[in-house]
């Protein structure tokens, strides 16, 4: 199920998760100032009131005057939006019809509104190895051919800075091909304001700055943001703004905003504690952390552990954080954290060492033909375990009803196991959904394997393309369930799987059957290198090919 795009609104998460959410929630995914608001906003509130009673100044002020101030720029550089949102979808109206190109992993909302807008465009993946610096060589061929490229400086969700002599480069080389280049810096606040490309935008009119109030000043709900770049850019994105854009109460906040100075020095040690403070917590207990300047940090938990088991955990003990599953290049296996009060990050990383230092659980694989007892063997196994535990007994089916007589098999063995306290979850391909359901201390036997793999091989037969005859689609599943082995062991105390070692049904096609033998092959050798047990059932008898600690 798709999650929503951004941070913030905790509620939506678990909406969409259908989760229910804890009384007391800690919001980690958006990444505004912990301390609030300026306390001059609320100091002079009350003066501001009055002003809903009228229209606001249609150019701004005195929000416009106080930014060109600030930046020590001409107003007629500058174009004020409802939130930096309102600007980068002003500035996509540009591209219509024409050719952008964006770098990956970024904001999601430079390509919603560059394919609202009508625009193409050419995605550029930064590299993990690489930890998402820009692709400078890359980017340079991409932009002769294009019209726009979208940078985030520093980026969200990474953090990193882009090297400031490679990013000039860059920008002088999009000038000489004629494509324009949007630098948008709603962190920069962040990091320091001497860094902002602002004050060379004079130099290059093939630059747009976009910039956001919202983080640093902690003022979401107001919606304030702008845009810096050469008059004649300005004027022709005022051309498609509407007018009164920035309403009267906003417009003052704003200006109140800029003058606090000691406000922003505090906020940016505060973020840079934190963030330090957490970027070595996480990198002890071995996860990777993507180097920050901003106020969030990135990270992947350690190896053993699948992201999304964190990010679902958490938001059970009411945590959130932000999922990273509509990044390209991210793809779900990165968290990223925005920085709060010191008390809240202490209450995280508690939460997290309880993630990341308990055991793992431990996991058997059971193969073996039709009728050799396997099944019988794993129920036992997974029985044996919970009684000494306490724990629940959850069994996963894979099977899936395709007659009457396995529809009154299934409800049959489904009986039986209620009778003997299991409780049953059918999940016959995303068996990652069955991770919401359980719980630390479980006891889970999923049976089998080659029931699942033919369920999902079959998957886009009714199309004539199935998943088993296009090796990026097989790959993609085997890798999901692989994750998802590791996310229940991170979940519970035991897990048991069961596998044939043949389909129960003849297959469509030979290079079918040889491609699902093939990958069957390839799926067992890979539970087999997790499991701390593997056993081969032959007529009732158990032969242990692989057990921790077994001398060979």
């Amino acid at each position: 199920m798709p999650l929503p795009n951004h941070g913030a609104n905790p509620h939506k998460l678990y909406e969409t998760l259908n989760l229910k959410q804890p009384s007391k929630v800690l919001d980690f995914s958006e990444n505004c100032n912990p301390a609030g608001p300026p306390e001059a906003i609320q100091t002079k509130w009350n003066e501001l009131l009055p002003l809903i009673a009228r229209y606001p100044d249609p150019n701004g002020e005195p929000f416009r005057t106080a930014v060109a101030e600030f930046h020590g720029i001409d107003v007629s550089q500058l174009v004020l939006g409802n939130g930096a949102a309102e600007i980068l979808s002003l500035v996509a109206n540009r591209y219509k019809g024409k050719r952008a190109v964006l770098v990956h992993p970024t904001f999601s909302e430079y390509e919603a509104t560059l394919t609202s807008a009508g625009a193409s465009i050419t995605n550029v993946q930064a590299s993990e190895e690489n930890g998402f610096a820009l692709p400078i060589d890359e980017l340079k061929v991409a932009v002769e051919t294009a019209d726009v490229l979208y940078i985030c400086t520093p980026n969200n969700p990474t953090g990193v800075l882009p090297n400031r002599t490679e990013l000039d480069s860059l920008i002088q080389h999009a000038a000489t091909v004629s494509c324009e280049v949007i630098l948008d810096e709603a962190f920069i606040d962040w990091v320091d304001e001497n860094l902002s490309f602002i004050s060379q935008v004079k130099n290059y009119p093939n630059v747009i700055v976009v910039r956001s109030m919202t983080k640093l000043y902690a003022i979401p709900g107001i919606r304030l943001g702008y845009a810096i770049a050469h008059p004649d850019r300005i004027q022709a994105i005022k051309r498609s703004a509407p007018h009164w854009n920035i309403n009267a109460i906003a417009a003052q906040l704003g200006t109140i905003c800029l003058q606090q100075e000691d406000y922003r020095e505090r906020a940016i040690l505060q973020a840079t504690e934190e963030r330090l403070k957490m970027t070595s917590f996480l990198t002890a207990r071995g996860c990777e952390v993507i180097h920050s300047v901003a106020n969030f940090i990135l990270f992947k938990p350690p190896v053993h552990i699948v992201a999304q088991d964190v990010f679902k955990r958490l938001l059970m003990q009411g945590i959130v954080v932000r999922h990273t599953e509509n990044f390209k290049g991210l793809d779900g296996n990165w968290l990223r954290i925005g920085m709060k009060a010191a008390n809240d990050m202490e209450t995280l990383r508690n939460a997290f060492a309880s993630l990341f230092d308990e055991k793992q659980g431990s996991l058997t694989f059971i193969s073996g033909g039709v009728r050799s007892g396997k099944s019988a063997y794993a129920e036992q196994l997974v029985r044996t375990g919970a009684k000494q535990t306490g724990g629940r007994l959850i069994y996963i089916a894979s099977g899936t009803a395709t007659d009457d007589e396995m529809s009154e098999r299934i409800a049959r063995h489904r009986t039986d196991r209620a009778d003997d306290g299991w409780m049953t979850i059918e999940q016959p391909t995303h068996l990652e959904d069955v991770l919401p359901s359980l719980q630390q201390g479980d006891h889970v036997l999923w049976d089998c394997v080659t029931t699942w793999l033919g369920n999902v091989a079959y998957e886009g037969w009714e199309t004539g393309s199935p998943c088993i005859l296009k090796t990026e689609c097989m790959d993609e599943k085997i890798t999901k369930l692989l994750d998802t082995i590791k996310g229940i062991q991170n979940l519970t105390n035991q897990l048991v799987i069961v596998s044939n070692e043949v389909f129960d049904e003849p297959l469509k096609t030979e290079e079918i059957t040889r491609t699902y033998t093939h990958t069957l092959g390839k799926l067992h050798q890979a539970i087999v290198a997790k499991a701390d047990t593997a056993i081969e059932m032959d007529s009732g008898l158990p032969i242990v090919h692989k057990q921790r600690g077994m001398q060979r």
